[in-house]
């Protein structure tokens, strides 16, 4: 019997899904926030849990057809890329802020993709991670640690 490529791929998502499981036990919340419906564990633990449930659910159901990918055709130097800018923003959100450093992360992968409409990356980059903290800070009094927004006052 022959393993196909996309069932052994989705083994492995299945145990890096886990392993991501294991590290949101791991996150710290704070004591007023444990029993509240979303906290800081609430949405990483519900990925963990999608990315397992599919992940299972495509070894067990059968393939159609397998697959077949032309590897010269691939852009592995994009997707190197994205791997380094997503180390570098791992190690410098906690020091910049979520919203210097995710914005950054958005604007350098929209270019590392092949954008080059620098409007559209700006829009698409700043201003979307601003409405997504005013959706967490303003509606769903979720707390994300941020040096520049509470120098300028925004945040307290």
């Amino acid at each position: 019997m022959r393993i196909s490529t996309d069932k052994v791929i989705s083994l492995l998502f299945f145990v890096l899904s886990a392993f991501y499981l294991h590290q949101t036990y791991q996150i710290q919340v704070f004591s007023f926030d444990e029993n509240a419906p979303f906290n800081a564990k609430t949405f990483p633990t519900f990925l963990a849990y999608i990315g397992m449930f599919l992940s299972i659910l495509y070894v067990v159901l059968p393939e159609n057809k397998p697959t077949k990918v032309d590897h010269k055709v691939l852009d592995y130097r994009s997707s190197i890329y994205l791997v380094i800018i997503t180390v570098i923003y791992g190690f410098v959100i906690l020091r910049a802020g979520f919203f210097l450093s995710t914005s950054f992360f958005l604007f350098f992968s929209y270019y590392f993709l092949g954008e080059r409409r620098w409007i559209w990356m700006f829009i698409l980059s700043f201003p979307f991670v601003a409405l997504f903290m005013f959706l967490l800070h303003g509606i769903l009094d979720v707390y994300l640690r941020d040096p520049l927004l509470k120098l300028l006052g925004i945040i307290g």
